[in-house]
């Protein structure tokens, strides 16, 4: 038997490779995703849940003004570190600026600010060692980190190439003189938005970089295909790229980003769902598997995006739809590479 294989002549529309993907309109930057106002500066951008049941909100003009304030004092400090080095930042140099918070607040608000900024935001795990967390600050040769002030105890003993701004006090006394930043350096759609480094359980750990065009991109093209949703609980932590996701999306549809310190969600997430009225969520299999269980016990939620691992049959089964109950299971998968996941 032969097989006819159509030729170059015969093939038309076939590849070997992609052709190049039109750009979706929007904006390009990834801070640029988050209105300054939503429906109205009243509008909630961050619902967090802290200790003894409090909640902190911040209106999407509140999140914008402090990001300022942190953009403005990290540009300031930065101008300083560089006048005394009598250095400048090359075009081709990305300014990376490490973070190393918890899932809180003033860590959105530091994101958003290291972006502002001109900088890529390089999420650091609160739980390193001290060595790895040296690593990074030297591998992204970091002039700033940001640091909650009751976690500068676990940054290594700093040298004067590396300045450490404490998020919660600048956060605190909010100053800014303008509403217009000039960044050090001109930023362009093809910079670094963030940098995420591996786990380094197979040697030193690498850091995988993400243009705010591949960000803001993926982000984009994911808005037509899902569902309305109005509070999304921000699960994953922020060294895991999910979190990008989890916070720039619903940020961008001027939605509600729910939130909860790590340890009460892995706890006891059902009941953290059902107080915050939590209505979307993306989980791995597993825990959507071992935590959330059934559909029964989150009533509100109407979205469920699982990501990380293959999907199971018992997820799907359960959150899946059939000619008795309506989907609200969507399955993503992606690597880090890939600007979060498809």
């Amino acid at each position: 038997m032969s097989l006819n294989h159509p030729g170059p002549l015969y093939a038309d529309g076939l590849s070997v490779l992609n052709a190049n993907p039109a750009k979706l309109p929007g904006p390009r930057f990834l801070h640029e995703l988050v209105p300054q106002a939503a429906n109205n500066a009243l509008s909630c951008a961050i619902d967090f849940l802290v200790e003894n049941d409090r909640r902190v909100v911040l209106s999407y003009s509140q999140l914008h003004t402090a990001s300022l304030a942190l953009a403005s004092r990290i540009l300031c400090i930065l101008r300083s570190v560089l006048a005394q080095s009598a250095s400048t930042l090359e075009p081709s140099g990305p300014l990376i600026i490490p973070i190393l918070s918890p899932q809180c607040p003033q860590l959105y608000v530091a994101i958003l600010a290291a972006l502002k900024a001109g900088g890529a935001f390089c999420p650091l795990n609160t739980d390193a060692p001290p060595e790895r967390v040296r690593f990074i600050l030297d591998d992204v040769k970091a002039k700033i980190v940001l640091v909650n002030r009751d976690l500068a105890s676990k940054l290594p003993t700093t040298d004067d190439t590396c300045t450490a701004i404490f998020i919660d006090d600048v956060i605190d006394n909010l100053e800014t003189d303008s509403e217009d930043l000039v960044c050090v350096r001109e930023l362009t759609p093809q910079d670094l938005a963030y940098v995420m480094y591996t786990s380094g359980s197979t040697g030193t750990p690498k850091g995988v970089a993400i243009s705010h065009l591949a960000a803001t991109q993926s982000i984009l093209a994911h808005d037509r295909h899902i569902p309305f949703f109005s509070r999304f609980l921000q699960f994953a932590a922020p060294t895991f790229d999910v979190s990008v996701f989890e916070m720039f999306f619903p940020l961008f549809r001027s939605a509600t980003l729910v939130g909860c310190n790590r340890a009460e969600m892995l706890t006891n997430l059902v009941g953290v769902m059902s107080k915050m009225e939590v209505d979307a969520c993306e989980l791995t299999p597993s825990v959507a598997s071992s935590l959330l269980k059934q559909r029964s016990r989150a009533p509100g939620l109407s979205l469920l995006l699982t990501i990380g691992e293959m999907l199971t049959e018992p997820v799907i089964r359960e959150f899946g739809g059939n000619e008795r109950k309506t989907s609200m299971l969507w399955g993503m998968y992606g690597p880090t590479e890939a600007a979060i996941h498809w």
